[in-house]
């Protein structure tokens, strides 16, 4: 598998929350391969399952979530400019002279603006503009711009990708796209004979407003298990919060209230025994992922959360180090392998 060439091809994909249906075509080629099945339901999730041959097998349900944040079109100026909101929580002060798709249409680029600072009085210098007084220029007139770009057009990053000394990648939709990628890499190398689980792999819809439409999909399926893959906040120059892990520093496992403490517990030991490097951290009342919705969802599912660090999220440059990414397979695979392994031969 090379995993950076499918990192940026899967995070390339558009998927701006509440258009995920956008890419499927493009999102089918890059996944099913690994799977045996695939189906999509009617509020956007994608779910890809691969078979272990035994009948009456356990169900794994492992869920990253696919919809990436950006803009929606709310307005046209009399000049042609589009008017914008936001889609999921973008970061406003990152969003001036970005490059964006807009997806109307047809396909354009455009470029969000505010009003220049030296037209700016001091009182406006200090302030962040508002998403709402952010304009994106694609070079339309009105009338060319409320032909090909209506009210409710989708607005997404650009998918440019940088690679930095390190092993680092830096682009758009990586939270949470790069998390499917250990999840096809483990499944890549299991034989799934030796389990005795179907794994049920969901790239859920409309995380970023939400967390509910995983429920569907729980409630469909009911699962035996679940694992969810999340990104979490990577160690920022020159800070740490408790909650910060640290880049390179292997995948993140959370303690929390709300999620099952045996399959937690199994987990880091897990790693512990494979020599896989993890990071414990604590989310004690609320873990702000589909963890949240996963564990309360078809009469509960005992559940655990991994997370790879990032840097920069919600920005046209999340950053992950392909580090990170591999120990988070390796993880799986072991987890995998030590509660659904068959104990009958």
């Amino acid at each position: 598998m090379e995993i950076k060439k499918l990192l940026t091809e899967l995070c390339g994909l558009m998927s701006v929350v509440g258009f995920e249906y956008h890419d499927e075509e493009k999102l089918t080629a890059l996944v099913a391969p690994y799977f045996d099945e695939h189906e999509y339901d009617t509020v956007g999730n994608h779910i890809f399952i691969k078979r272990c041959g035994k009948e009456n097998a356990k169900r794994l349900f492992i869920d990253v979530h696919y919809d990436e944040v950006g803009l929606m079109v709310k307005g046209i100026t009399d000049g042609g400019h589009l008017r914008v909101c936001m889609l999921g929580g973008l970061d406003a002060r990152i969003l001036p002279a970005s490059e964006v798709i807009v997806y109307g249409k047809e396909t354009l680029h455009g470029i969000v603006l505010m009003k220049p600072t030296v037209l700016m009085d001091g009182k406006e210098k200090e302030k962040l503009t508002a998403v709402p007084e952010l304009l994106v220029d694609v070079g339309l007139t009105k009338a060319e711009a409320e032909e090909l770009t209506p009210i409710g057009t989708p607005i997404g990053f650009e998918p440019a990708y940088t690679e930095l000394r390190g092993g680092y990648i830096a682009g758009k939709g990586m939270d949470d796209k790069c998390c499917a990628i250990p999840v096809m890499a483990a499944v890549a190398v299991l034989d799934m004979k030796e389990l005795d689980c179907d794994i049920y792999f969901s790239m859920s819809a409309r995380e970023e407003v939400g967390h509910r439409a995983v429920s569907s999909a729980v409630f469909r399926i009911r699962p035996d298990a679940a694992i969810v893959l999340d990104v979490g906040f990577g160690l920022a120059p020159e800070g740490k919060k408790p909650d910060d892990a640290d880049m390179k520093g292997g995948p993140i496992v959370t303690l929390s209230a709300l999620l099952d403490k045996d399959f937690t517990d199994m987990v880091i030991e897990t790693a512990k025994k494979a020599e896989i490097p993890c990071q414990p951290i604590v989310d004690a009342a609320t873990t702000g992922t589909h963890a949240d919705e996963i564990v309360y969802a078809a009469g509960g599912t005992p559940t655990v959360l991994l997370g790879v660090p990032l840097w920069f999220m919600h920005t046209a440059n999340e950053t992950v180090a392909l580090d990170d990414l591999k120990y988070t397979a390796k993880l799986l695979v072991a987890v995998i392998r030590e509660k659904f392994g068959r104990k009958d031969g």
